[in-house]
Order: C-alpha cells, then structure tokens, then sequence
C-alpha cells in the first residue's frame, strides 16, 4: 500500500477497509496461520497522553473481552499490541457490510429474514450476558452482515466485564455514560446502574428500525433524542407498518420499558418472544402482561450525569451529533459531559450564541410584525360580529406589541400560545369588518342574490362532499377486500411452499438418517470382521510360535546325541522344520560313523582270528 505502513507486527498490510477520524482499519494477512484479518489502529501520537492510554485500555478491554466469547455470531478478537505510535487490534475478517450502511440504503428485509437476523445478534448477547460481559454499545454500526447474511456482533471496547476480572479502574467507572445516544438505555443516559437488561433497551432500538423503517426516538440534537429516550414512548410499530401484528408492539414495548425491571429480564427472552411473535402466537405470557398504550407524561426528575468518558472518540461521536444544533441546550449538555473536551469552549460558545439571539429568551416580550398582522387578516374567513370590530383590531395590534409581563423563562412556551390568540382575535375582527362595514354599503337585492348563490354553492358542496365521501368509502373498502384476498393467497401459497419445504427437508432427513444408519452398520460390520481375522492371526501367530519352540526344544535335545535314531525322531516330527537339513546331515554322520566303527570292529576279529596258534597233533 502507497503512503502507509506495510506491515504491523508479523501481519502483512494488504489493503484499508474504512476511514476514522481516530484511526484506519486495514485488511491483512497473518502469515504464520496463511488466514486474513481484519486489523483496527489507532495514531496515538495525535493524541494527548490521557486520550492515547485510554484508547490502549479499549483495545485490552476488548481483547480480554472476547477472548472469553466464541460464539458463532460475535466477531473473534486474535491479538492486539503497539507498533511506534499505532496501537493495534487484530479481529476476525468478515466479509461483509454492516448493518448501518444497510438500513442506510433503505433496503427492506422481510419478516423471517428480520426476526434471523434479530435472533442471532440476541443470542450472541446471550452468550456475552452469561459469560459476565456486558456491550453498552449496541447499535447497527456495530454489526456485521457476513456474506451468508448471518449477523456478526463486534466492538466489545466500551463492554463492561461484571466479575471479579475487572480492574480497579473499570470499577471506579460505574457511573461513566457510554454509547451511542439514540441507541442509550434511560438509564444510561442518567448515568445509573447497568446491567443485561441495557443492551437489550439498545437491541430494541435496533428490532424497532427493522420493523419500521425508522428510529424510535429522533429529534434535531442529542439532548432532544435523550429527553425523548427518558420520557416519551414512541409510536407503536403497527402504527407505521400496517403489515405488522399486535404481538410485535408487544416485543417491542417490552423491550423498550423505560424501567430496566419491565423488560426481558435476558436477550433469551426476548428472542423467544420475538419467535412467538414471528410463528402468530401470543408473545408475552397472560400473567406477564405489557401495556402498549402511551403512557401520561412523565414529570423529569433533576439528575446529575457524571463526569464523562474523556475518549477521544467518544466526544468526536457525540460532538458530530450536535454541532448543527439550534438547541442551546445540546451544548450545554456537551460540555457538561466533557468539560475538558477538545469543543468545550466552542460548545460554551454557541450556547451563549443561541441564548442571547433569542428574544424569548433576553427580553421575555414578543412582537408582531405589520407583515404578520397582513398575512393575519387575509387568511381569515368571515364571521358574524358587532359593531366593536375595529375597536377589537386596535386592540389586538396595541396587545400583540406589548411587552410579555411573564418571566423569560416561559418564554419560549408561551411564544405558542401568545400568537394563537392573537390571531383568533385579528381574525375574528378583520371577519367583522369584511361581514358588517362592507355589506351595510350592498344593495338589499345585492345581498339577497349573494345569500341564494351562497347557499347554492353550500349545497353543491355538500352534495359533491357527500359523493366523494361515499365513493372513497367504497374503493377503500375494495382496496380493504383485495388487500385480504391477497394477504390470503399469500398466506395460503407461503403454507404451501413451506409444508413442501417440510416435507422435502423430511425426506432428505430420511435419506441422510438412513445413509448414516446405513455407514454406521458397515463401519460396525468392518470392525468386528477385522477383530475376528485379528483374533485368528493371533491365535496362528501364538500356535506357530509354541510349534516353533517345541521344535526347537527337540532339536535342542537330539542333536548332540550319538545315536541317529534320537534325530531320526525329529525328522519323524518336523520333516521340513527349520532344522530339518541339519537333521539329516547329522543322521548320515552318525550313520556313517556307525558303519566305520563295525567295520574296525570286524577287522580287528578277523586279525584276531589269524593269529591264534593251533598246537601240532602228534
């Protein structure tokens, strides 16, 4: 790669993968395993020494965070380390998008394929959950779709390990806010206590966006979306899809319970019901049940958010989020949240700005301007009025540009409410004047004529109004009748597209379950044939080596003896024993020696024979 570095560590750079503000994440090859990575850096250098430790934190957090996690839909975390000014973070490469750039692209998932996805990001939650770790951060950016469209869930360096494993610094954090502020439980805004039950407020955002399109809680800054988040409960989805049955407002509401104590008390739970939901069975058991209408406004407590994150990454984050903002208060709430940050002054700044360019605000008065009294007076209808109407105008104009004796800061309320009265009573004396001064001018047959033809166009109206209610009603009602009847075939062709589904899966279970039947009784048959010839090998084996040894033990008895009748004996036995030749060899000595020495033994009693002296006979 041009203009960067090459390699970090033993990885072999091979090609960048995304932009931050904070760092770059690359694409790489571990060379030692031939396997690619995915590789996350950060330039420490272009931070100050608390940032840069910080950010060196979150990668071991991170690390050590997943180093306990494998599961199949949570992101694997490989290695991490320093490398001069880079800070490194080697994950597992997917191939793939993430989740935020595909909902950004307005592409619509279907209902099966919506609740999959939902289900495996819940139950790689889950398995975090169970292992003590909790993410704090979960939200679309950070979760991929790999190439299979199986949800992958990464970025575990804001998670919070539970256990006794933290360290001293992660227990004094108890109170810091992290995340992302349209995805933050209320509680986390506030700066309470967590646990599980965040990530499944955060994991509902994500289900409410699927299910309609959109965002549960929006508004023009950070603290309007906070506010939203604390008090407000949005639409329900049902509301926005029509498509959408009463038991998914139910997962959802439940999810999205302002109090952690309402919600699924685990992301198992929630993916059960979510499940009910999908298959058109209730969702939340009876004895549990969760109101889906809005609740009474609620009267927001007086809280004391805690001293932020000072992460680099975590201001530039939030700072994106309202630097275009006309809200003050977004900025005040800013800087109360990194009063050391690098936009704080700029914050204090644009909040002092806003302030002093509102009127409401400054002087607490509000005026109106001639062009607004003119746009008052000819958008009202006429009215029936006395005498007094252009006394009630001068009145209205002397009120409407006198000073607001309310205090500034109900101001901006009463801004509302000031103008609407203002205007109902520029109305209803612009009405007066156009209804009283000008016809008294008419001629009676004038406004005989006006009144006949008045009431003809109301008639005509009415009748036309009549006419276009009844037709809409009709074709709404066509529309309402189609819409069923092809809801219904779609329901009928999907039961039987998918008892096909069933029962080719069936058969193919059938087939595969007696294929493997069938390789197992071969696998068994093939061992025990091979134990049956094992065994009589060994027994051949053992027969031929006690066979050998007692030839042995006869060969090793006769073959010094001097008699050929003793070795005749082995041969008798073990005619083509290994010692058979030998045998013979020793038969035929022995037999010849036999033979010299009868020989020897008749020569020496002839010579005997031959030497006796027979006495003379006289």
């Amino acid at each position: 790669m041009a203009g960067g570095p090459q390699t970090l560590g033993r990885y072999q750079l091979e090609r960048v993968l995304g932009k931050g503000a904070m760092g770059i994440v690359y694409e790489a090859l571990d060379p030692k395993l031939h396997r690619k990575v995915a590789i996350k850096t950060i330039l420490i250098s272009q931070l100050d020494e608390e940032t840069a430790k910080d950010f060196s934190m979150r990668f071991v957090r991170e690390a050590h965070a997943v180093a306990r996690l494998n599961h199949p839909n949570i992101v694997q975390v490989y290695d991490f380390g320093e490398e001069g000014d880079i800070a490194y973070l080697v994950m597992e490469f997917i191939r793939g998008d993430e989740l935020k750039s595909t909902l950004s692209t307005g592409r619509q998932f279907d209902r099966k394929e919506c609740v999959r996805i939902m289900c495996e990001l819940l139950d790689a939650l889950d398995f975090a959950h169970e292992a003590g770790v909790i993410h704090r951060d979960i939200k679309p950016a950070n979760v991929m779709l790999d190439g299979q469209g199986r949800a992958k869930l990464t970025d575990f360096g804001v998670a919070r390990v539970t256990d006794s494993d933290r360290t001293h610094a992660e227990r004094t954090q108890a109170g810091t806010v992290v995340g992302t502020p349209a995805y933050m439980s209320p509680e986390q805004i506030q700066g309470q206590g967590i646990d599980r039950r965040t990530d499944i407020f955060s994991a509902g955002v994500i289900l409410y966006q699927f299910l309609t399109g959109q965002k549960p809680f929006t508004g023009e800054g950070a603290w309007t979306v906070a506010k939203k988040i604390i008090q407000d409960d949005p639409p329900m989805p049902s509301s926005i899809n029509m498509a959408l049955s009463p038991e998914f407002d139910r997962v959802v509401a439940k999810a999205l319970a302002k109090s952690p104590d309402q919600r699924f008390a685990t992301a198992r739970e929630f993916s059960q019901a979510l499940k009910r939901a999908a298959e058109g069975k209730p969702a939340i058991p009876e004895e549990e049940p969760t109101l889906v209408v809005p609740r009474e406004a609620r009267v927001q407590q007086p809280t004391h958010a805690p001293e932020a994150l000072r992460s680099g990454e975590m201001e530039l984050e939030f700072w994106r989020s309202i630097k275009d903002s006309d809200e003050a208060n977004d900025f005040d709430l800013y800087v109360r949240q990194f009063p050391q940050g690098v936009y704080a002054s700029l914050a204090a700044r644009k909040a002092a700005k806003l302030r002093s360019g509102s009127p409401a605000d400054d002087s607490g008065t509000r005026t109106m301007a001639g062009a607004d009294r003119t746009r008052l007076q000819r958008s009202v209808p006429r009215a029936e009025a006395g005498e007094s109407a252009r006394a009630t105008v001068e009145k209205t104009v002397k009120l409407a540009d006198a000073p607001s004796p309310e205090p500034a800061a109900a101001g901006k309320r009463r801004s509302m409410l000031v103008p609407a009265i203002l205007g109902v009573l520029v109305l209803s004396g612009t009405a007066a004047y156009f209804f009283v001064m000008k016809p008294s001018q008419q001629s009676a047959a004038q406004k005989v004529e006006a009144e006949a033809k008045a009431k003809r166009d109301a008639a005509e109206a009415a009748k036309a109004e009549a006419q276009a209610k009844r037709d809409a009603e009709v074709k709404a009602q066509r529309e309402a009748e189609a819409k069923r009847d092809a809801e219904a075939q779609a329901k009928r062709e999907a039961e039987a597209q998918a008892q096909r589904t069933a029962e080719l899966k069936s058969k193919r279970d059938a087939e595969a379950q007696a294929k493997r039947e069938a390789e197992a009784q071969a696998k068994r048959e093939a061992e025990e044939r091979a134990q049956r010839e094992a065994k009589v090998q060994a027994q051949r084996d053992a027969e031929s080596k006690a066979k050998l040894a007692a030839e042995t033990s006869l060969w090793e008895s006769v073959k010094s003896s001097r008699k050929a009748a003793d070795v005749q004996k082995y041969l008798n036995r073990y005619p083509n024993g290994q010692y058979a030749e030998p045998a013979r060899q020793r038969v035929l000595e022995l037999e010849s020696a036999r033979l010299e020495e009868a020989a020897k033994k008749q020569k020496e009693g002839e010579k005997k024979k031959s030497t006796i002296i027979v006495p003379p006979t006289f």
